[in-house]
């Protein structure tokens, strides 16, 4: 009985120790930064005020909080040495984050397979609450959720003035560097005329974001500043008094008007509102841009992914033709006509290759392409079947950019325009940014074959998605 109780004791024991040290383990691993709210806060050597008082804190010294109970805090006061103060008398320190791509998906957890709640547009500005495995979980005013890190900038520079505004490079070349300083190491380059968007400045530096996605640091006496816009993203967005939802609306906004950004805060444009002064606009509504009118594309980055390749030859038609092949015609015709725009093209493959779906994802993420467009052609059972399809996945983020096409493809008469429908499909559900996938007309149908594979036609087709692209950046 006696060793019984006795191994029962050493059992209880143990796992109590279990117990008490995954509780450590996981509070060790929630670490976030905290300051003093007063002076002459006592550090004491325990949790509790029965605790010896070891040294004392001022006002605004900022520590890494390590655990808490019980309404104490134990901080990391120096690599050797840590104390225990009471919570009430120190505040987290809310770290900031910038999104540097528009339309950046917000999702219920990190994994890119869960469902997307709401975006983030370039510039905005957001609290970051958590990291995890590539992911960062984000607040904003109306939302909660995670975002891919890879499309998020550091908010948090001492010193630095958060106010969004366009320049152009005025040098030849420009160094983009990881810090704001001469030594820094240099990311890339930057060329004259080449415009960029600066997220912040810091003495002599401006940190900016160009549209392939470089964000760094570059001296501020070769950017020259111009004004900013704001494009609205959807129909009946409110323009208020004041940057909070609760404020008067002055005005309504429409989908692809434009403003002069004054300056931001938080969340909120401040706009120039022809006739009636100024008001502001909440910047999730909104992506800013570089008005030109007279070219959207310049500038812009464009991934083109022709479907299919290598192995994977796609539809092959009634005369032969293959669908991997005619989808890597159209696509190089159409980077030649964007590219005449000013436009940065890329495309998933460039021969006759295998890419898997989620590489050529992928490729759309490193470039932080402004907009992602898939080429396929399409096959029936019933050869008498023929049409162009426009498909889309998001709502939000992907049907602005599919109705961009519809009157330019609906004008080409040889084909029949099939219209826009929902498509479950791999690169355009899993991009974090505006796609579409084309399906160009049935190969399957003897007489479509004949006239999509022409030049005219493909010359046609080439034309109207970019006057879609034109219509949908303007």
């Amino acid at each position: 009985m006696f060793r019984f109780k006795a191994k029962k004791a050493v059992y209880l024991f143990i796992t109590a120790i279990f117990l008490l040290s995954i509780h450590f383990s996981t509070a060790w691993a929630e670490t976030k930064t905290v300051i003093t709210q007063v002076d002459r806060l006592n550090v004491r050597e325990g949790p509790g005020t029965h605790y010896r008082v070891k040294k004392m804190l001022n006002k605004g010294e900022t520590y890494t909080a390590i655990t808490e109970t019980n309404g104490w805090v134990q901080l990391q006061l120096s690599a050797t040495e840590t104390g225990w103060v009471a919570k009430q008398y120190v505040s987290e320190v809310k770290r900031r984050m910038i999104s540097t791509v528009d339309q950046l998906r917000v999702r219920s957890s990190p994994n890119s397979q869960a469902s997307v709640i709401g975006y983030l547009q370039r510039g905005q500005s957001v609290e970051a609450i958590e990291t995890k495995n590539g992911w960062t979980k984000v607040k904003t005013a109306s939302l909660t959720g995670w975002v891919s890190s890879t499309y998020l900038t550091n908010g948090n520079e001492e010193h630095v003035h958060s106010s969004i505004q366009a320049g152009i490079v005025t040098a030849d070349t420009l160094n983009v560097r990881t810090q704001p300083s001469q030594q820094a190491n240099v990311l890339g380059k930057i060329t004259h005329g080449q415009q960029v968007r600066i997220m912040a400045e810091n003495d002599q530096w401006y940190q900016i974001t160009t549209n392939s996605g470089l964000t760094g640091w570059v001296s501020r006496a070769y950017i020259s500043v111009s004004p900013s816009y704001v494009k609205v993203l959807y129909d009946g967005v409110n323009i208020r008094s004041m940057p909070s939802l609760q404020a008067k609306v002055q005005a309504t906004a429409h989908r692809g008007q434009q403003y002069r950004i004054i300056t931001s805060i938080e969340n909120w444009y401040k706009i120039e509102v022809p006739g009636k002064g100024s008001g502001y606009i909440a910047s999730w509504l909104v992506s800013a841009v570089q008005q030109n009118p007279k070219n959207a594309l310049y500038n812009k980055t464009i991934v083109i992914d022709a479907g299919h390749g290598g192995k994977d030859s796609g539809t092959i038609g009634k005369n032969g033709i293959m669908e991997k092949m005619l989808t890597l015609k159209t696509a190089q015709l159409l980077q030649q006509r964007l590219k005449e725009a000013g436009a940065n093209v890329i495309l998933t493959r460039t021969t006759d290759k295998y890419v898997s779906l989620p590489d050529r994802v992928q490729i759309a993420h490193r470039y932080h392409a402004d907009a992602f467009i898939s080429i396929h052609y399409d096959s029936s059972s019933d050869s008498r079947t023929r049409g162009m399809t426009i498909y889309y996945y998001d709502s939000l983020a992907d049907y602005p950019l599919a109705l961009s096409f519809a009157g330019p493809l609906s004008s080409i008469t040889s084909v029949p325009y099939r219209g826009i429908r929902f498509g479950d499909f791999h690169v355009i559900r899993e991009t974090d940014l505006p796609s579409v996938l084309f399906e160009l007309g049935y190969i399957s149908n003897p007489a479509e074959v004949n006239i999509v594979a022409s030049n005219k036609y493909q010359q046609q087709i080439t034309e109207a998605i970019a006057s879609g692209l034109r219509s949908y950046f303007q």
